[in-house]
């Protein structure tokens, strides 16, 4: 499965520069189910108002549409696996690699929901690096910097 993370959900439903025809060439070639978290559907629901300046956006409406439909799986949080997945890192990784409590949180997700891949467009924030240490697929690779990051 593919967990997808907000900057990427939202890339495939804005036209976002650098971002939106990867996203989709992945979405082309994976046939994997896609799994938005509540955490991830959250964010994008801030990202889509800020975009648009509207909570019941068409881009919002097709997103719900993509989860309704099945396209997209809605994965409920729960949370106290969830944050004690998150612990669990934190105690592994956190005095090497400092990602913050909400990408934790993705990275602890996606490993609960069974994913076997990280869609993530942000580069700054560790999930991807997190993710790649948690041997998640990354999409986009990651870069020389995000590499040399990666705990082992």
């Amino acid at each position: 499965m593919n967990y997808l993370d907000a900057n990427f959900a939202t890339a495939l439903h804005f036209n976002v520069q650098g971002q939106t025809v990867l996203a989709e060439k992945f979405v082309r070639r994976n046939s994997r189910p896609y799994v938005l978290s509540e955490l991830a559907e959250l964010e994008c629901h801030r990202a889509f108002v800020i975009r648009t300046g509207r909570s019941d956006s068409e881009n919002w409406n097709r997103l719900q549409e993509f989860i309704s439909s099945g396209t997209w799986k809605r994965e409920h949080l729960l949370w106290n696996s969830l944050s004690e997945k998150a612990r669990q890192l934190i105690d592994r990784y956190g005095s090497k690699l400092k990602a913050g409590t909400l990408d934790t949180m993705h990275t602890a997700q996606a490993l609960l929901s069974g994913c076997t891949w990280f869609l993530s467009f942000d580069p700054h924030s560790n999930a991807r690096v997190l993710a790649a240490t948690c041997r998640l697929k990354v999409f986009p690779e990651l870069s020389a910097l995000e590499k040399g990051r990666v705990v082992r």
